[in-house]
């Protein structure tokens, strides 16, 4: 079996070298598109909840989120969950998993409960949808209207998830360390946000330059197969059809998340001991669930007055494209990266100080 995924990784290694060979104009038109979708887009709708997420994580305060406390207790998860709930809910795709991550590792959750925490704690950020919603169907309440019914479908899905938890299971906690000073974990969170942000869009950009050498396969395979590797992608697509086909699939997509946010997913969860399995087994009941309350807001509110009778037709229509803001954000991006260099040097020089410290 493991020389068959050897040969299945060979052959599509030899066909992605072949595609850049002769066909680079689409690798360099993806990229472009891809990078351009990271300033304009995944940046300033994620790294705000980063810095926030790694805040809460290195803190443990969930006191701050008394409403998720209860929501805690009944998925049967401690209390120190509480943060990665409401982050995880509202603040978009990585961060749940990242601060599951970071709770394990932490002695603060069990590999069980943080993977009943991962099956809840995914859903793309309200700010993300109300720009598919204003872009694909000319209205940001629709796509508002979709994030509460993905939202319906999470927190359903976590109580679920919960009822494989007995409720007396603990975690084996770790003694914590003295709390260091809000500017020290400040900086901290910074400097991991920017690292996971490097992630975050290093998997949007190489997803967005295969996008486009997928578009080349015959029929409706290339959208399908796009869609299905990116969530953003599948989105923008919708706005080909119909009103109730694209409610349909933007609901779909980002109840499935996609091959990219899976990936990211795991990217964050390694070396933490969270399996994946029982996230995988969600996404059927969160499709369920999610796609059940749409269609209920969609006959009780008539969301279809709402929207636009022009919308995107294309993603590289609604694709944001490089233009006067993007100065801003590359200059912001330029800047984490040398408070990332700087900072990674103070922690060095900290660590030294304190070994000779020790030594003396």
């Amino acid at each position: 079996m493991d020389r068959r995924f050897e040969r299945v990784w060979g052959f599509c290694a030899a066909a992605a070298a072949a595609g850049l060979v002769f066909r680079s104009d689409l690798a360099a038109e993806g990229v472009r598109e891809g990078i351009a979708l990271c300033l304009q887009t995944v940046i300033p709708s994620l790294f705000a909840f980063m810095v926030l997420s790694g805040l809460l994580a290195g803190s443990g305060d969930g006191a701050v989120f008394a409403p998720f406390r209860l929501l805690a207790r009944a998925y049967r998860l401690p209390e120190e969950a509480a943060p990665a709930l409401a982050l995880g809910l509202t603040g978009g795709y990585p961060v749940g998993a990242r601060m599951a991550a970071e709770l394990k590792k932490a002695g603060r959750l069990t590999a069980e409960q943080g993977a009943a925490l991962l099956c809840c704690a995914f859903g793309p950020s309200p700010a993300f949808l109300c720009g598919i919603g204003e872009m694909v169907f000319g209205s940001r309440k629709v796509g508002l209207a979709v994030w509460c019914a993905v939202l319906v479908g999470s927190v359903l899905v976590g109580w679920l998830a919960g009822r494989g938890l007995r409720p007396e299971e603990r975690p084996a906690v770790r003694e914590r360390a003295e709390k260091a000073p809000f500017s020290e974990r400040l900086v901290g969170s910074v400097l991991s946000a920017t690292r996971a942000m490097g992630v975050i869009c290093g998997f949007t950009v190489a997803f967005a330059a295969l996008r486009r050498y997928l578009l080349l396969l015959p029929g409706g395979w290339g959208k399908f197969a796009a869609a299905f590797c990116e969530v953003s992608v599948g989105c923008m697509a919708a706005g080909e059809e119909g009103y109730m086909a694209a409610l349909i699939l933007v609901t779909g997509c980002c109840c499935m998340g996609g091959v990219s946010v899976w990936m990211q997913n795991a990217c964050f969860l390694k070396g933490s001991g969270i399996p994946m399995e029982k996230f995988f087994l969600s996404r059927v009941l969160h499709l369920f669930f999610s796609l059940s309350a749409v269609l209920l807001f969609e006959r009780l509110f008539s969301m279809s007055e709402w929207a636009a009778e022009s919308v995107f037709s294309s993603f590289a229509e609604a694709a944001p494209r490089m233009g006067a803001g993007s100065a801003a954000s590359s200059a912001f991006l330029v800047a984490c990266c040398m408070l990332l260099l700087t900072g990674k040097g103070v922690s060095v020089r900290r660590k030294q100080a304190r070994k000779a410290e020790r030594g003396g």
